[in-house]
C-alpha cells in the first residue's frame, strides 16, 4: 500500500504536465510500484536513495523533451572558500569532491536568480541552492549547465531531501523539495549538447 507521500509524488509524475511515464517506484531499495512496461534494468539506487524525500524515487521514461540544469564549480581551486575559511585552515579542502560538469545529478528548475542578470542579493540567489539542497561543501555553483533530455530517456526522479551544512560551512539547513533527476547514462550520452552559464 502506498504512503500518502508516495501517492502524491506518483500523482505529480503522472499529471498531464509532468515529464513522462513512471515505470518503477522505490523507497530505499524496496520497490512499491511497477508498471507493466517496466524494464529489468537499471535497478534501485542503493544508498543514493537518501538524497530523496522519504528515500522515495521513480524510474521514469520521458515523454517530452525535458530541460534540466546542473551547477558546478571552478576547477582546481586551492581554497574554494578563501584562505581564511575553516575548510582550508583545518585542511578539509583535500577531502572535498567538488561539483563537476560531468555529474549525473540534475534539476528541472531553472536557476534564474543565479544566471539571469536580475541584480538580486546573495540572499535571493541562495534559493537556487535551497530547493535542490546543494551544500556549500559539495559545490560552489560557479557555473550552470543547461541541457535537454530527449524523448524516451530513462531517468530517476524524485524530490531532493533536506540537507544540513556542517558547522565549518555555516551550519545552514537547506529545505530541498525540488525535483531532481539522476541520469542512468553519462551526460555525454544523455545529451546532444549543453549550454553553460556563469553565475551573476
Amino acid at each position: 500500500m502506498l504512503s500518502n507521500y508516495q501517492k502524491t509524488l506518483l500523482n505529480d509524475l503522472t499529471s498531464r504536465t509532468s515529464y513522462g511515464m513512471p515505470l518503477i517506484g522505490w523507497r530505499g531499495q524496496v520497490s512499491f510500484y511497477k508498471a507493466p512496461t517496466a524494464p529489468l534494468i537499471p535497478g534501485s539506487l542503493g544508498d543514493l536513495a537518501k538524497t530523496f524525500v522519504e528515500e522515495t524515487y521513480f524510474l521514469l521514461r520521458t515523454q517530452r523533451i525535458v530541460t534540466v540544469y546542473r551547477g558546478f564549480e571552478t576547477k582546481g581551486l586551492q581554497a574554494p572558500f578563501g584562505m581564511d575559511h575553516p575548510s582550508f585552515v583545518r585542511g578539509l579542502v583535500s577531502q572535498r569532491k567538488p561539483g563537476t560538469p560531468d555529474g549525473w545529478w540534475w534539476s528541472s528548475t531553472r536557476p534564474s536568480k543565479s544566471i539571469d542578470s536580475l541584480g538580486l542579493s546573495d540572499m535571493h540567489r541562495s534559493e537556487d541552492r535551497d530547493n535542490p539542497a546543494v551544500l556549500l561543501e559539495w559545490n560552489r555553483l560557479d557555473y550552470y549547465l543547461e541541457a535537454d533530455l530527449p524523448v524516451g530517456s530513462l531517468v530517476y526522479v524524485g524530490r531532493a531531501a533536506p540537507q544540513q551544512e556542517s558547522a565549518l560551512y555555516g551550519g545552514k539547513r537547506y529545505g530541498g523539495g525540488g525535483i531532481q533527476f539522476r541520469l542512468t547514462v553519462p551526460p555525454e550520452q544523455a545529451f546532444r549538447s549543453m549550454k553553460r552559464y556563469t553565475t551573476t
